[in-house]
């Protein structure tokens, strides 16, 4: 996805795109140890676009003011999220 794709996404939609990519991520890292990854550049270019999607989020974020639930909801997911990517 390019940055400018990602700058017109909503707040919603970028927490979605991020749950997508952090999954695709831990796909990826469990083919690459099953030796079934032909292209391990993959795996850093899938970090470097979650990487993208957050800094997107993050500046969407303090555009305007976000809601207390809001910024709840976004701790959550990245909670979660990272508690998934650890259990490897």
């Amino acid at each position: 996805m390019k940055l400018v794709e990602m700058t017109e996404l909503g707040l919603d939609e970028l927490d979605e795109q991020i749950k997508k990519s952090r999954i695709e991520l831990v796909n990826l890292r469990m083919k690459f140890k099953a030796r079934q990854l032909e292209n391990p550049s993959l795996i850093s270019k899938q970090r470097k676009e979650i990487a993208r999607l957050l800094t997107v989020q993050t500046q969407k974020s303090k555009e305007k003011p976000v809601s207390a639930k809001t910024v709840e909801k976004i701790k959550k997911t990245r909670k979660k999220t990272s508690k998934k990517i650890g259990d490897e």
